[in-house]
C-alpha cells in the first residue's frame, strides 16, 4: 500500500502521468452490427443519389479551385504557345472546347470563371507566365470594366500556393466521387438546401440578401461547360435563374463616382489592359476580345450602364486588338438563351465554329494570321 501511494506522489511530482486502465471490448455482436451499419449507409446513400438523380442532376465534375489549377498547368506543360480563354461565365458556357478542337487541332486551356472579369487574368498571363500564344479575352461588360475584380480572383493565389494534400485531394475526388455520384454537387449540400428552403421566418430588421445563384451548369474534365438542360426544359427553374438575375439588376448601387474620377478611373483601366496586351504581343503572342450574347433584361442593363460607343469601342482602340462582337454577326446572334445571359448547350458547337471562322477572317485582314487558328 506505502509502495503505491509513493509510487504515485512520485509520477506527480515528476509530472508524468498514470497510464489510464485499460477497459476490454465488451462481447457483442460486432461483425453482424457492421454489416448492418454498412447496409444502412448504403441505402441511406442510395436514396440521396436517387432523389437528386429524379431532379434532373447528373454525375459531372466540380467547378473547382483543384480543376482550374490543374488545367491552368497545362501552360507550363505544353509549352507557352496554344490557346488560353480567360473571362467569366459566358465564354466558360458558350464555347465548345471540342468544336474548337476540331477547328483547330487542339484543345484551348479553358480558364474562364463565373462571376469573375477578365482583367486580373490577362495581367497574371501577361506578367506571371511566359505565354506567347493567343489569348481569347470575353468581355462580359459588368464584371470587365468596373474596378471589382469579381467572384473567384482569389483562385490565383490558390494557385501559386496549392498544397500537395489539396493536389491529392482533387485527384481522388476525380477520380472516386465526382464521374459517380449526382448528389456530389455543391448546389445539393445539406445546409445549402436548408438554406434556401421558404419555412425559415423572417427576422424583425434582418437585411434583405439575395437570392444565391442556383445550379447552370455541367462540368467536364477539360472545364467544358455546357448549360444544364433543365435550365432549358424546365419553366420553374429557367424563372428561378432569370429571377436570380433580375435581382442583381434591379439591386440598389451605390452612387458613382463625379464624371472626371469616373472617366479617370477608365482610362487607367484601359492603359493597365493595353500595357498587359503589349507584354504578350512582345513575346509573339496575341489577345483577341469577344463579346458574347446577352438578351433580355440582361442585354437591356448592360446597353444602358456600358454603351458600346463608350466601353467596348475605346477598348479595342486602346489596345489596337481584334474584337468580336456578336452584334455584328448574325451567326453569333442566332442563339437560344434561356435565362438572357448563356447560350444553350444544343447551340455551343455551331456559335463556336463561326466565332472561329470570324476570328480568322479579322486576324488574316490586319495582317497577323494565327498559326492557333490555322484549320
Amino acid at each position: 500500500m506505502r509502495s503505491s501511494i509513493s509510487s504515485s506522489e512520485s509520477l506527480r511530482k515528476s509530472g508524468r502521468r498514470e497510464d489510464p486502465p485499460l477497459r476490454a471490448v465488451p462481447v457483442g455482436p460486432w461483425r453482424r452490427i457492421a454489416v448492418l451499419s454498412l447496409t444502412v449507409f448504403v441505402a441511406a446513400l442510395a436514396v440521396w443519389e436517387g432523389y437528386w438523380r429524379s431532379e434532373w442532376f447528373v454525375p459531372s465534375y466540380r467547378n473547382s479551385d483543384g480543376l482550374w489549377t490543374l488545367t491552368h498547368d497545362r501552360i507550363d506543360r505544353e509549352g507557352p504557345g496554344g490557346t488560353v480563354i480567360v473571362g467569366s461565365s459566358r465564354v466558360l458556357f458558350d464555347l465548345n472546347l471540342e468544336a474548337w478542337r476540331d477547328e483547330t487541332g487542339a484543345v484551348p486551356i479553358q480558364l474562364a470563371l463565373e462571376g469573375t472579369g477578365a482583367r486580373p487574368f490577362l495581367t497574371h498571363l501577361a506578367q506571371d507566365t511566359a505565354f506567347s500564344g493567343l489569348v481569347v479575352v470575353g468581355v462580359t461588360p459588368p464584371l470587365f470594366f468596373p474596378s471589382e475584380p469579381g467572384l473567384r480572383t482569389a483562385i490565383l493565389d490558390y494557385h501559386r500556393d496549392e498544397s500537395p494534400s489539396q493536389r491529392v485531394s482533387q485527384l481522388l475526388s476525380m477520380t472516386f466521387l465526382e464521374p459517380y455520384l449526382a448528389f456530389y454537387d455543391p448546389d445539393t449540400a445539406l445546409f445549402t438546401v436548408l438554406a434556401r428552403q421558404t419555412f425559415w421566418p423572417d427576422r424583425e430588421g434582418k437585411e434583405p440578401s439575395f437570392p444565391k445563384v442556383r445550379k447552370l451548369s455541367l462540368t467536364r474534365r477539360t472545364r467544358q461547360n455546357d448549360m444544364w438542360n433543365k435550365v432549358e426544359l424546365d419553366p420553374e427553374y429557367r424563372k428561378i435563374a432569370q429571377d436570380t438575375w433580375l435581382a442583381f439588376l434591379r439591386a440598389p448601387r451605390p452612387p458613382p463616382p463625379p464624371p472626371e474620377e469616373l472617366e479617370r478611373q477608365f482610362e487607367a483601366l484601359l492603359e493597365a489592359v493595353a500595357a498587359d496586351v503589349r507584354r504578350i504581343r512582345e513575346r509573339g503572342g496575341e489577345v483577341v476580345f469577344v463579346r458574347a450574347p446577352s438578351s433580355g433584361p440582361f442585354f437591356e442593363a448592360e446597353n444602358h450602364g456600358f454603351p458600346r460607343e463608350r466601353t467596348w469601342d475605346p477598348l479595342l482602340q486602346a489596345t489596337d486588338a481584334v474584337g468580336i462582337h456578336f452584334q455584328d454577326h448574325a451567326d453569333l446572334q442566332d442563339v437560344d438563351l434561356p435565362e438572357w445571359s448563356h447560350i444553350r448547350a444544343q447551340d455551343t458547337d455551331r456559335f463556336t465554329r463561326a466565332l472561329i471562322g470570324h476570328l480568322r477572317t479579322a486576324l488574316a485582314e490586319r495582317g497577323t494570321p494565327r498559326k492557333e487558328l490555322a484549320p
